[in-house]
C-alpha cells in the first residue's frame, strides 16, 4: 500500500514537471523508482554507473524532452541533496534539478510525514514505529492498515489515498460533480471515512453541501494547527470544528495541493474568502504580528509583509529574502493585485538593498573621474533602474498603506545616502581633473565620430535624437532590441554642460564641437551655429538641410509609426521627446509613459529596418534625475548676479559662487560662451522645493548619456519559436474570477532552452483595452513585456477591468512588429 502511495506521490510531482531528481544516499527508494519506469517515464539509475546514467539522462533531456511534453525522466542520484550554494556547483545532477522536480524539496518529503499523509489515523502508531526506526520497512508500515478501504467512494473518486480522497471531493471535476450528484451511494462511506480519519461528523447529504463542510474544516485546521504557541485562540472560535491532531498532516498536504493546482485556485480563493468572513478571522487576529508559516488566508499575508519590513529594518537580508521567496508567489498575490504590486516593491526593495551593501565598499576605489563614469556605466546605473523601477510600482498602489510608506521612507534614505556620496566624488573630480580629462566619447563629437562615416560609405542612416533618455533606461532598450534581431554597441557619452534640452540637442549635430556657442540674446543664453541660431528643432532642421540636402530629412517618432515618411531618403533625423514630457509634466501615470515611449522606439527601429535602414544611432541630450528620495528642503538659495540661464540646477552669466555651488569658467568647460560664470548647485539640491525631475545641473544622472550603434543582424538559420496561450487547457473558456491565469507554452526547434524572448499581452474587446498582465518577477518592469524561455511552460496572470464583463480576446504578440503569435477568446462569468 505505502508503495504504490509513493509511486503516485513521486508521480505527483511529474505532473507539472518533465524531470523528477531523487536524491537517496540510503537506496531506500531504489527498488520503488525502477518500478515507476514505462512507456512515457524513463529511469535513469545513478546507483550502477554513475557517469553512464549521467550521459544517458542528459541525451534523453535533451532530444527526448524537447520533442514531447508527454515524455518524462527520473534521475535516481544515490546522495544526499546540495542545500548550500556552495556545495550545488559540486552536484553533477544539478542541471536536471534546476529544470524539473526534486525530492526531498520540502518537509513534507520526509518518510515519516510521508506514511503521516497515506495512513493519518494510524498517526499514533507510526510515531511508535519511527520512534525506534527511522528507515520502517514498506511491510510493516503496511501491516498498520486495516480492512477499511471505503470500496464505492474510492470505485467512484479514482482516489487510493486519504489525501486523494479529500482533495477530490473538494474539487472534483466536471463529469465527476455529475456523477456524484446522481449517485448517493458515497455519502455514507464519505461520513464514514471523514469521522475516521479527520475526526469530524460531516451533516450535509449533498455534494455541494458536504464539500463547503470540508473546505471550511480543511481551511481552518490548517490555519488553527499552524498558529504559533503564543498565540492565544479568541473565545468565540471556541467551538468551531476542526479537525484531530492526527489528521494535521493530512490537512496540509491537501491545502498547499490545492493551493498549487491553478485549476483549482479560483475555488480555493472563493472558499477561503467565505471562511475567513464568517469566522471573523481577519478581524479577531489583526493584532498579531505571526500567524504561522503557512498563508492560508489573505489576511495573513500582512503578517508576513510585515515580517519582511523587520528584517529589512535589521539588514537581515537572508531573511527578507526567504519571506519573498515564500510569499511573493502565493496564491493570494497572484488573485490581488495590490498585494502583487506591495511583494514587487519588496523585491525591489531587497534588490537595491542589497545592490548597495556590495557596491559600500567600491566607493574608495572610485578615485579617478574616468573610473566613476566607466563605473556608472557597466554596473553604477542598475540602481537608477531599481529605483525607479521602484517608485513606478509604488506609484501604481492605489492605497500606500503605512507597511508601504515604511519601506518608502528607508528605501529612499539609503539610495539619496548612497547616490549622494558618489556624487560629491563625481562633482570634486569633475571640478579638479576638468571636463577635457574624461576619455570617453563627447556628444559633441558624436555626429563626426558615429554618424559621418555612415554618409561617407553611403548607407541609409537613422540618427535617431531621444530628449532625456536617461543611461539605464538605454540599456534597457538594448536588451529589446537585441530580441528584436539587431546587433548593438552601447557606450557612455558626455552630454553638454549645462545639461539643458536647447543646448544638448544643438551639440548633437554636425560639426557642433567646432561651431556650437552660447551668446546672449533679448537677456537669455541661446545656442549658436557660428553667427546662426539653433535653439529649436526647426532652425536644426534648416543646418542639416543646408550641408546635406534633400538627401536628408527630419521626422517625429509619430511619422515614423504612422508610416508617414519618405522611404527614399538617405539620412533620417528622428526625434521623440516623450520622455522629457512625462518628466516635465510629471502627471501621475509619468513614469508609465516613460515605459510606453522605449515601446514606441522599438517599434520605430524595426519600422525603419523595414524600410531599408542599414545603420542606426540613437544618442540623448541628457539624462535627468527622478526621484521622492533627497529630503525635502534639499534646496538653495539662488546666489545674486545677473544670470542670462536660470535653471532649477544652475545658473549661467555675472555673479559669485557661494558654498552651495561648483563654479565653472567657460574654458574648464569648453565652452565657447559671452559669459564666464557657470554655477552648479552642490549633490541634488535644486532652488525649488518639491521638483521630482530635474536635468540642468552636473551628476552621472544627468551628464552620462547613451551612444547606442546597430545595425540588422545578418540573417542565420534561427530555429523557429513558436508560441500558445492557452486557458486550462483549451483556446477559449469562462473565466470566474477577475485575475485569471493564463497559461503561456513556447516551442523552439532543436533546443530545449533557448535565449529569453519579449512577449507583448493584450486585453481587447475589440479596440478596448479592458485588462493588463500583472505585474510580477517575470514581467519586464521598465516595458511591460512578459519573459519567455522557449522550451518553457509558465503561467501568466490578467487583471481585468472592475467595469468590463462580456467576451475579450487575450494576446501574445512580437513587441516590435505588433505579429500576433497566438491568442485566445474568453468570457467572464464572476463568482
Amino acid at each position: 500500500m505505502i508503495k504504490e502511495y509513493i509511486k503516485d506521490y513521486f508521480s505527483q510531482k511529474l505532473e507539472r514537471k518533465q524531470s523528477l531528481v531523487v536524491y537517496d544516499k540510503k537506496l531506500f527508494y531504489k527498488e520503488l523508482v525502477n518500478e515507476i519506469a514505462s512507456d512515457d517515464i524513463h529511469v535513469f539509475d545513478a546507483s550502477e554507473n554513475a557517469v553512464l546514467a549521467r550521459e544517458e539522462a542528459l541525451a534523453y533531456w535533451i532530444s527526448e524532452l524537447a520533442n514531447s511534453a508527454d515524455k518524462k525522466m527520473i534521475v535516481y542520484v544515490p546522495f544526499d541533496r546540495s542545500i548550500e550554494e556552495d556545495d550545488k556547483v559540486t552536484d553533477p545532477y544539478i542541471i536536471f534539478s534546476s529544470g524539473g522536480a526534486i525530492f526531498p524539496d520540502e518537509a513534507i518529503d520526509n518518510y515519516k510525514e510521508i506514511c503521516l499523509s497515506a495512513l493519518p489515523d494510524k498517526s499514533e502508531k507510526i510515531a511508535e514505529l519511527f520512534s525506534t526506526d527511522s528507515w520502517p520497512s514498506f511491510a510493516l508500515i503496511d501491516a498498520l492498515v486495516d480492512g477499511n478501504n471505503y470500496p464505492v467512494l474510492k470505485s467512484l473518486l479514482g482516489a487510493s489515498s486519504e489525501a486523494e480522497i479529500l482533495e477530490t471531493i473538494l474539487f472534483p471535476s466536471p463529469e465527476l460533480v455529475g456523477i456524484l450528484t446522481k449517485e448517493k451511494s458515497w455519502v455514507k462511506e464519505i461520513k464514514q471515512w471523514a469521522s475516521s480519519i479527520l475526526g469530524y461528523t460531516i451533516k450535509g447529504r449533498s455534494l455541494d453541501s458536504i464539500s463547503k463542510e470540508l473546505w471550511s474544516i480543511t481551511l481552518y485546521s490548517e490555519f488553527l494547527y499552524d498558529l504559533p504557541d503564543s498565540v492565544q485562540i479568541p473565545e468565540s472560535l471556541a467551538q468551531v470544528h476542526k479537525v484531530s491532531p492526527n489528521a494535521k498532516q493530512l490537512i496540509f498536504k491537501v491545502a498547499s495541493s490545492l493551493r498549487k493546482n491553478r485549476e483549482a485556485e479560483e475555488y480555493y480563493v472563493k472558499y477561503a474568502k467565505e471562511v475567513s468572513e464568517e469566522l471573523n478571522l481577519a478581524v479577531l487576529f489583526s493584532k498579531e504580528n505571526d500567524l504561522g508559516k503557512v498563508n492560508t488566508f489573505s489576511f495573513e499575508d500582512s503578517t508576513f509583509f510585515n515580517q519582511f519590513i523587520k528584517h529589512l529594518q535589521n539588514q537581515e537580508i537572508q531573511e527578507a529574502e526567504r519571506i519573498i521567496n515564500n510569499s511573493s508567489h502565493s496564491i493570494w498575490t497572484i488573485h490581488d493585485e495590490e498585494r502583487a504590486s506591495s511583494w514587487l516593491i519588496a523585491e525591489k526593495a531587497i534588490e537595491i538593498v542589497s545592490f548597495i551593501n556590495d557596491s559600500e565598499p567600491l566607493i574608495k576605489k572610485l578615485t579617478d573621474l574616468n573610473v566613476i563614469i566607466k563605473w556608472y556605466a557597466e554596473k553604477g546605473y542598475k540602481l537608477d533602474a531599481l529605483h525607479r523601477e521602484f517608485e513606478k510600482t509604488l506609484s501604481s498602489v492605489l492605497t500606500e498603506d503605512d507597511s508601504l510608506k515604511v519601506i518608502a521612507k528607508q528605501i529612499r534614505a539609503i539610495y539619496a545616502a548612497f547616490t549622494e556620496s558618489i556624487q560629491k566624488r563625481f562633482q570634486s573630480y569633475f571640478k579638479e581633473q576638468g571636463l577635457q580629462s574624461i576619455k570617453s566619447l563627447h556628444n559633441l563629437d558624436l555626429f563626426e565620430k558615429k554618424v559621418k562615416p555612415f554618409i561617407k560609405q553611403a548607407k541609409k542612416t537613422a540618427y535617431i535624437l531621444v530628449d532625456a533618455l536617461r543611461y539605464e533606461l538605454a540599456k534597457s532598450l538594448v536588451e529589446r532590441l537585441e530580441r528584436a534581431d539587431f546587433d548593438l554597441k552601447i557606450e557612455p557619452a558626455i552630454a553638454f554642460t549645462p545639461t539643458v534640452t536647447k543646448y544638448g540637442m544643438a551639440a548633437l549635430m554636425p560639426d557642433a564641437r567646432k561651431k556650437l556657442n552660447l551668446k546672449i540674446k533679448s537677456n537669455k543664453l541661446e545656442p549658436f551655429f557660428d553667427d546662426s541660431p539653433i535653439n529649436t528643432r526647426l532652425l536644426r532642421e534648416s543646418l542639416t538641410k543646408a550641408i546635406y540636402g534633400d538627401k536628408s530629412a527630419w521626422y517625429w517618432e509619430s511619422d515614423i509609426l504612422s508610416d508617414d515618411f519618405d522611404k527614399d531618403k538617405d539620412l533620417f533625423f528622428i526625434t521623440t521627446m516623450e520622455i522629457d514630457n512625462a518628466g516635465e509634466n510629471l502627471p501621475d501615470n509619468a513614469l508609465l509613459l516613460i515605459e510606453e515611449s522605449m515601446k514606441k522606439i522599438l517599434k520605430t527601429c524595426v519600422k525603419l529596418r523595414a524600410s531599408g535602414i542599414e545603420e542606426f544611432i540613437i544618442a540623448a541630450d541628457h539624462g535627468f534625475v527622478l526621484t521622492d528620495s533627497y529630503k525635502a528642503g534639499n534646496n538653495a538659495p539662488k546666489p545674486p548676479g545677473e544670470w542670462a540661464l536660470n535653471k532649477p540646477r544652475c545658473v549661467v552669466g555675472t555673479g559669485s559662487a557661494d558654498h552651495n555651488h561648483v563654479s565653472f569658467t567657460a574654458a574648464e568647460l569648453g565652452i565657447k560662451c559671452e559669459v564666464d560664470s557657470f554655477l552648479y548647485l552642490k549633490n541634488y539640491a535644486t532652488y525649488a522645493r518639491g521638483l521630482k525631475y530635474f536635468h540642468e545641473g552636473l551628476s552621472l544622472q544627468e551628464c552620462v548619456t547613451p551612444c547606442i550603434s546597430f545595425r540588422a543582424q545578418k540573417s542565420s538559420a534561427n530555429p523557429k519559436i513558436e508560441v500558445y496561450l492557452s486557458y486550462k487547457g483549451k483556446d477559449n473558456g469562462v473565466i470566474t474570477t477577475r485575475r485569471p491565469s493564463v497559461t503561456i507554452d513556447s516551442s523552439s526547434e532543436g533546443l530545449l532552452f533557448g535565449d529569453p524572448m519579449d512577449v507583448s499581452i493584450e486585453v481587447l474587446a475589440g479596440e478596448k483595452i479592458v485588462g493588463k498582465i500583472s505585474s510580477s518577477s517575470d514581467v519586464d518592469s521598465t516595458t511591460g513585456f512578459l519573459e519567455v524561455i522557449p522550451g518553457q511552460n509558465d503561467k501568466f496572470t490578467i487583471v481585468m477591468d472592475d467595469d468590463y464583463e462580456g467576451e475579450f480576446t487575450v494576446y501574445a504578440k512580437v513587441p516590435s512588429t505588433g505579429l500576433v503569435l497566438s491568442q485566445i477568446t474568453l468570457k467572464t462569468d464572476y463568482l
